[in-house]
């Protein structure tokens, strides 16, 4: 039952670059492995001197290394698959960090390598016990347009994103001022101080927050009479979750995946925990960021025929299967990850009865 459980519930996601440079991407989701593989690990957004956390998408089973030149600066092996936030020392600029995987195996993939940017050095000044550095009031998030920060008077107050000044005030008497800012990037870090000609008191920094949702994703059946792949077009990095809609009842939602770009269509096949689709359903799509922002939920329009379930890498054919199988499939559906371990018993259509399925993807022979 372990494998039936597999097929019915896994699914997988293949992203293609729309645009002039059009070729297969890795795949993001729950998908077997071929034993030997050499696998390369997802690391998002960019590093820069500012840097203390990177998010990385692994693979079950594999040990994150993460080097600075010749130094390991972190090693992890992860059970689960899935995208992994990874605290890093601050690096200097023009470091290059090489991420690589290596299996339980011991096959080390290909190393993905990202330069440190340089963000600039904030100020030469030397640190002066005799200048009270600022107390800087709440939060500062990716909407924030001013910020109210204390310091005493005669103090010139700096605000700073890197080596750009955001906000430079002389201070005409002691206490909080509300001091104007131009918007700034979720997870940045905004550095306050206050200095004189010679001298600087110690840095106060804050990490701007992100509270603002994706946008909303686009979503859509990209062929024509088959309803069981969906393109999703949406911002970089975000989760992927689908649900499905029908007469019957409305799903819960699943994960599917995590967008690598944001003009990005990922192709869905074997839905997780679908065992059917009928003309009517509709699929609801909405994108989780990494501050647990949802956005807007995007649905697709309703589906002009059935699709019928995938078990063993065999396609069954939905008109041949008895209302007993049927009604199997829709309990076995709603059964925890636990309780379908535990199912001894499967309706023998479920290994007879069957098609051999033909996609628009090539495939290989095991056997040739």
């Amino acid at each position: 039952m372990k494998k039936i459980k597999q097929y019915l519930v896994a699914f997988i996601l293949a992203a293609v670059f729309i645009g002039t440079a059009a070729y297969p991407k890795d795949v993001y989701a729950k998908w077997e492995m071929p034993e030997g593989a050499a696998l390369e690990p997802i690391v998002f957004g960019k590093v820069t001197t500012q840097t203390d956390k990177v998010r990385v998408y692994v693979y079950d089973n594999t040990t994150l290394k993460i080097t600075s030149d010749a130094e390991t600066i972190f090693q992890k092996t992860y059970k689960c698959e899935g995208k992994k936030t990874v605290r890093l020392p601050l690096q200097k600029a023009h470091v290059k960090l090489k991420f690589t995987l290596t299996t339980k195996d011991g096959v080390v993939g290909p190393a993905i390598v990202k330069t440190v940017k340089d963000d600039g050095m904030i100020s030469k000044k030397a640190v002066s016990a005799s200048l009270k550095k600022p107390i800087v009031a709440g939060n500062i998030t990716d909407k924030s347009t001013s910020v109210k920060v204390y310091a005493k008077k005669g103090d010139t107050l700096y605000i700073q994103n890197g080596a750009k000044i955001l906000k430079k005030v002389k201070y005409r008497k002691s206490g909080y001022q509300k001091c104007p800012i131009i918007k700034q990037k979720a997870e940045t870090k905004l550095t306050f101080y206050t200095a004189n000609k010679t001298d600087r008191s110690a840095y106060v920094i804050k990490e701007v927050k992100d509270v603002t949702p994706p946008k909303k994703p686009k979503v859509s059946f990209p062929f024509d009479n088959d309803y069981s792949w969906i393109d999703v077009e949406g911002e970089i990095g975000c989760d992927v979750y689908v649900r499905q809609n029908s007469k019957k009842k409305i799903g819960k939602w699943k994960y599917m995946g995590t967008l690598d770009g944001m003009n990005l269509g990922f192709h869905v096949d074997d839905l997780p925990n679908i065992t059917s689709i009928n003309v009517g359903d509709t699929f609801s799509i909405r994108l989780v960021d990494d501050a647990g922002n949802k956005s807007e939920i995007a649905t697709t329009e309703e589906a002009k025929g059935d699709w019928h379930p995938i078990v063993e890498g065999r396609e069954m054919k939905r008109n041949t299967l008895s209302l007993e199988t049927l009604e199997w499939l829709e309990w076995y559906e709603g059964l925890s990850d636990e309780e379908k371990d535990a199912v001894s018993y499967e309706p023998s259509e479920l290994s007879e009865n069957i098609m051999t399925r033909s996609d628009s993807t090539d495939t290989v022979d095991a056997n040739p």
